[in-house]
């Protein structure tokens, strides 16, 4: 079942973000933001793969969400999965459910 914070994500994303949540639950990880569509085409959240985590030691959650590949955004715990794709991949509206960048279809 998935978390109410994550409705709205690509599921390539949530699946690491409850990774990082399992791998961290001896310090209690909060999700208190995830999917927003209100945050506009040039943010991670809008696009489904970002969300704002909280636990008992931030440094500890930040040294672990880097060491799986996430971009730490800030202090707040704001964090992105994209696995390696970049804003611009996102707005061309070819990424898939499993972070994948599709390739373009002829004609277009």
């Amino acid at each position: 079942m998935i978390r109410a914070e994550f409705t709205g994500m690509l599921p390539g994303a949530i699946e690491k973000f409850e990774g990082l949540l399992s791998k961290m639950a001896k310090l209690g990880p909060q999700v208190v933001k995830g999917y927003d569509a209100s945050a506009g085409r040039d943010n991670f959240a809008y696009w489904g793969v970002a969300a704002r985590i909280q636990c008992a030691k931030m440094a500890d959650l930040k040294e672990a969400a880097v060491a799986l590949g996430f971009l730490w955004l800030s202090d707040d715990g704001d964090l992105v999965y994209t696995d390696g794709l970049l804003i611009d991949d996102f707005q061309t509206f070819r990424v898939n459910g499993n972070l994948e960048l599709m390739p373009e279809k002829e004609g277009m």
